[in-house]
């Protein structure tokens, strides 16, 4: 069967990420900069999918190096005119493109205060690179679908490599070199599978993405990418949100999607499952737990991987779901109804 522009580029994973490895030395270099200027926070701009990625850079340097970190409010800069006062902050722009004015104003805006900036785009002569005294190259190559797949797992890894040289972890750095075979064997799972799944979910007239932790934000992004390309409501939640309010929608034969791996969350999500189990949910499970595939309606089993990895790896088989729901809801994948590849926000 000939695979559509998406479907190439979601297989195309496994081979674009190897190039983030190439990335180590100068994200050593730029990890020994920012080190030398010790921030005692980061704030993160971005918008979309980025924003996902900025999401697991929250836990990932939370967890890794014991920083706060925010996720900053772009329109403060220019629907507002406000500049923050940064101080001893690292001030980091997320964006594939490099081109939406809202995220390069607020990173030129630190700038100008003279706050440590880094940029992390696909493409080195973007405003936002140009914007930022740092950058990071994603070295994603050229995305030609308009959702973002291989981008989004290339700026995962990105964060990854530079958490994993400012906690000075040659061994999650090591790590990061593995990302290309677990890839591999989630694009190994039998479309028969992900089909399966993407009928499950598209059975109902809504859904819920739910993840903890790390995972919040594969949570996140697999609502948004399906959304994107099918058009069908599904929200993203933490687990712990998910307690406080929304559980309550959970009725018979509503779909939810799970986001499990082996780890801190793994019990959380376990009683998770449960809960909604009990309230009559039909349920994918995407997870490295064993305990956690048992229990679901439709399992995609991710490989066993460090659970600071697992959010790069589990996001693929989602990817795939996604897809898979558009050509079940009748979508063009190819071209999500009103959505450009680039959206620039101000």
């Amino acid at each position: 069967m000939t695979q559509s522009l998406l479907e190439a580029e979601i297989f195309s994973q496994a081979d674009a990420i190897r190039a983030v490895s190439s990335q180590s030395p100068a994200c050593a270099t730029i990890a020994g900069h920012i080190s030398a200027r010790d921030p005692y926070s980061v704030m993160i701009a971005a918008r979309g999918t980025s924003d996902n990625a900025a999401r697991y850079a929250q836990y990932l340097f939370g967890i890794m190096l014991r920083l706060p970190v925010g996720l900053a409010t772009p329109s403060l800069a220019t629907l507002y005119g406000t500049e923050l006062h940064f101080r001893r902050a690292l001030v980091l722009g997320i964006s594939q493109s490099g081109r939406s004015p809202d995220i390069c104003e607020y990173v030129a805006s630190a700038r100008r205060q003279s706050v440590l900036t880094l940029g992390i785009t696909n493409v080195p002569s973007s405003p936002l690179a140009q914007a930022a005294e740092y950058h990071l190259d994603i070295v994603a190559g050229v995305e030609q679908s308009v959702a973002a797949t291989k981008t989004y797992t290339n700026q995962l890894a990105t964060v990854a490599l530079l958490a994993g040289h400012l906690a000075g972890d040659g061994r999650f750095i090591d790590l990061i070199a593995s990302l290309p075979d677990l890839i591999s064997a989630v694009l190994a799972i039998p479309q028969t599978t992900i089909d399966a799944a993407a009928r499950l979910l598209v059975s109902g007239s809504a859904a819920m993405s739910i993840g903890r932790g790390l995972q919040y934000a594969t949570a996140l992004e697999a609502a948004l990418k399906i959304k994107e390309l099918s058009g069908m409501p599904v929200e993203g939640y933490s687990s712990a949100d998910v307690l406080h309010g929304p559980v309550t929608t959970v009725e018979q034969r509503f779909p939810v999607l799970l986001s499990g791996d082996v780890g801190a969350s793994q019990a959380d999500t376990t009683q998770l499952i449960h809960r909604v189990r009990t309230a009559g949910a039909l349920i994918v499970v995407a997870s490295s737990a064993q305990t956690h595939l048992d229990a679901a309606d439709v399992a995609l089993p991710i490989p066993v991987c460090d659970e600071r990895l697992a959010p790069i790896v589990t996001i693929v088989a989602w990817q795939r779901v996604a897809a898979a729901a558009a050509g079940a809801r009748g979508r063009d994948a190819n071209a999500p109804i009103g959505l450009h590849k680039v959206t620039e926000t101000r």
